[in-house]
């Protein structure tokens, strides 16, 4: 199975998961000029902007741990630009990372949700 595969997988296992956990989503995959949101939602008043991390090994660590400082840079101006885009500047928003580890046969090992992993507004 290659990445591309593998993180679809995991999006698509994280947007059900938050949605158990009562999140609205609000768009998947959301692109702009900086780059990519894997998945916007709503979850009670906040806006909140989710990085998915799916990984079959943990010989470089969990999933979250691959958001670097780099990373959550780039999430952040993202999100500047989404809630200037939909208009929803004045919510309060956060950013959550889901860090899934899987095992060979695709099967979920274990889901971890961060939520409010960074991000000083």
């Amino acid at each position: 199975m290659n990445n591309k595969t593998l993180g679809k997988i995991g999006e698509d296992y994280a947007a059900r998961f938050l949605r158990q956990k009562g999140y609205k989503i609000l768009h998947r995959n959301w692109r702009c000029a900086l780059g990519e949101i894997d998945i916007a939602a709503q979850e009670k008043d906040f806006i909140a902007f989710v990085e998915i991390k799916t990984r079959k090994s943990i010989d470089f660590g969990p999933g979250y741990s691959s958001v670097n400082s780099a990373k959550q840079l780039k999430l952040i101006k993202l999100a500047h630009v989404y809630l200037k885009r939909y208009g929803l500047t004045d919510k309060p928003c956060r950013i959550d990372v889901i860090s899934i580890d899987m095992a060979q046969d695709d099967s979920v090992l274990n889901v971890e949700l961060i939520k409010d992993a960074f991000w000083e507004r």
